[in-house]
């Protein structure tokens, strides 16, 4: 019986050991690239200086600082105001070209409307978005690397579905396994690395949103859950985010840089989001912002005219924008900081239909959802 259990263990393992070699050949567009992210004792994880390949079917390339973003010194040249955006996926452009994001769109706005004013600064938008940054791995972020840049603004974007969820935390926490021993954390860091891992928490996730998109009579939009449950005075993602925003102000005002938070919008079901979600965390959010010297900007006013079309705007089922929501971003944040850090009034319809909101091709190979 024992050989008989060393057998069918032994079988198991080969399927397994089967699958996740057919996943790494196969699935690897579909997939997360485990070896994209180092971890940092600062931040907890950082993009790989210097990684190179597709990232779910998009081009991703990471400069020498760990960016996606083209090389930039930290020395900030003559006559460039420089932009630098801080966020996770929605800053990164996730699935998105990386000339497709939001930063790289803020980039051209902004430079299209200066050249139309004659204003002579070239502008400099930064793209230091990670896929999974938490606000406090934000403010983390700044704090060791980020102000180096010697930005005229920072652009924090915060999405409110996720940035509760105190990822530094759980970061430290296994950096405390690699101050025992650092093969301690790579045992226990061996299973997040496999692909096998990776498509079962994907599958799960999938049959969970079917699951609910069938019990609400085959809504697609019904398929999310209450991620407001998050916001209560105590609570440890709350907390930790309000101190994060503490610090990034604690940091920004002696430098005298303006920072401007950025409220991003649950793009998954507008209507949902501005009728029941949004009139709870915005306020909650605008008063963690004000308490901590920064400037507010919410994008749920901007995002209205796409309630019941969020499929225009919004990557395939996803929460993430396509192109053309990245550029609605751009266009948007473009008008705020014009009207409220570089002296332009409200840009003429001209300019605004110049502005890059339709998706550049560039973007047509990712928009497609993978197979």
């Amino acid at each position: 019986m024992i050989r008989n259990l060393g057998v069918s263990l032994l079988a198991i393992l080969l399927a397994l050991a089967v699958c996740e070699g057919l996943l790494r050949l196969f699935g690897a567009d579909v997939l997360p690239k485990p070896d994209l992210y180092v971890m940092d004792p600062e931040v907890g994880k950082r993009m790989r200086p210097g990684w190179e390949g597709d990232e779910f079917k998009a081009p991703v390339k990471i400069n020498s600082k760990g960016l996606r973003n083209p090389e930039t010194p930290y020395e900030k040249p003559e006559g460039v105001y420089r932009v630098l955006a801080v966020g996770d996926s929605w800053t990164f452009g996730f699935r998105m070209n990386e000339p497709d994001a939001y930063p790289r769109q803020l980039e051209r706005i902004l430079n299209e409307r200066a050249s139309l004013r004659g204003d002579p600064r070239r502008f400099e938008v930064i793209n230091a978005g990670v896929i999974g940054y938490s606000t406090d791995q934000e403010a983390a972020w700044l704090r060791v690397e980020g102000w180096k840049y010697q930005p005229d603004v920072v652009l924090l974007s915060y999405y409110p579905v996720n940035d509760t969820h105190n990822k530094l935390a759980i970061y430290k926490k296994r950096l405390a396994l690699h101050e025992i021993h650092p093969w301690l954390l790579e045992l226990a860091e061996a299973p997040k690395r496999l692909y096998l891992r990776q498509f079962w928490k994907g599958a799960k996730r999938t049959v969970q949103q079917r699951f609910r998109v069938a019990r609400a009579g085959g809504d697609p939009k019904a398929g999310g859950t209450d991620w407001t449950r998050a916001y209560r005075e105590g609570g440890a993602g709350w907390e930790a985010v309000r101190t994060a925003l503490a610090e990034i102000g604690r940091d920004a005002r002696p430098r005298q840089i303006p920072v401007l938070a950025v409220l991003l919008p649950d793009a998954q079901n507008l209507e949902r989001y501005s009728s029941e979600y949004h009139p709870k965390v915005a306020p909650m959010i605008a008063g963690a912002v004000a308490e901590a010297g920064l400037d507010f900007f919410d994008l749920e006013p901007t995002f209205a005219p796409w309630k019941n079309r969020e499929d225009e705007v919004r990557f395939g089922v996803l929460r993430h924008p396509n192109a053309k929501g990245y550029g609605v971003i751009a266009s948007a944040v473009a008008d705020e900081l014009g009207r409220r850090y570089l002296g332009w009034n409200a840009p003429p319809k001209a300019m605004v239909e110049m502005s890059g909101i339709e998706p550049p091709t560039s973007a047509l190979r990712t928009q497609r959802s993978p197979s």
